[in-house]
């Protein structure tokens, strides 16, 4: 089972609505090990709505838990998804002409996986129409 990986607009939430969101994502800054200090669960879904209502793009699929669980990173985290995720992450880096670089360079990396990838020149069109913004990226 594959994850889908997408880059997110920060636009119309708050990096609340981000640390709430990313409560129970393991990996994240904003995990929270306590589930006595996370959302109650009639409190998520105005938090995922509006996260899912940003403006966003699918970059590709990706299966970080069989990488995990199989210690085998190339087999299941295409490059293109890999280096996406730690150039833009969480960290809300805007887009300039170093990020659309970076992302660009990303996609023209091999994919040894059996997972598909976007096509390179809608996502940097996307980052072009959305150039100034903060983004952050989310796997679905």
């Amino acid at each position: 089972m594959a994850a889908d990986l997408h880059i997110h607009i920060f636009e119309g939430i708050t990096l609340k609505d981000l640390e709430l969101f990313f409560e129970n994502t393991l990996g994240s800054r904003w995990f929270k090990s306590d589930p006595s200090l996370c959302l109650r669960l009639e409190d998520e879904k105005p938090v995922y709505e509006r996260v899912i209502n940003t403006p966003n793009i699918w970059v590709g699929e990706v299966s970080w838990l069989k990488a995990m669980v199989f210690e085998k990173p190339a087999d299941f985290i295409p490059q293109a998804i890999g280096k996406i995720h730690e150039i833009i992450g969480e960290e809300l880096p805007d887009i300039d002409d170093i990020l659309i670089h970076d992302i660009k360079c990303a996609m023209t990396l091999p994919n040894s996986t059996g997972y598909s990838l976007a096509n390179a020149e809608s996502i940097l069109e996307f980052l072009e129409q959305h150039r100034g913004k903060k983004v952050f990226t989310v796997s679905w």
